[in-house]
């Protein structure tokens, strides 16, 4: 499948949280996530489902981000950041295995207005 490298318009952030060591003696996660990556994507939703559960709305939307290849190290850890909303990576491709674009497929999840 041929990629349009045009469609790679939306700014995305790729970060994680980092831990730091407290005041006692053991690490705790940080307040602020560390950005690993910062690039262009085409954002496509792939499905979104709404439920009720205990009185309250939720809902879910799976998305894939094609980005460019990089060999920062990216994991299942991390999350990606996308107009204010945080999406949690569940799988990682290399797109046609060519090391030219990678796929994250991502799942946000919460309640009421959704994204």
């Amino acid at each position: 499948m041929e990629v349009n490298a045009g469609k790679l318009d939306k700014r995305i952030q790729i970060l994680r949280y980092t831990e730091d060591e407290n005041g006692a003696g053991y690490l705790a996660p940080a307040a602020e996530p560390e950005v690993v990556h910062r690039c262009w994507a085409q954002f496509t939703r792939t499905s979104g489902t709404e439920a009720q559960r205990q009185g309250a709305d939720l809902g879910e939307v799976k998305a894939r981000f094609l980005i460019r290849y990089t060999r920062k190290p990216i994991c299942r850890k991390m999350f990606v950041r996308y107009r204010s909303t945080d999406y949690e990576i569940e799988y990682i491709n290399d797109y046609e295995d060519a090391h030219e674009y990678m796929e994250l497929i991502c799942k946000w999840t919460g309640t009421g207005g959704g994204v």
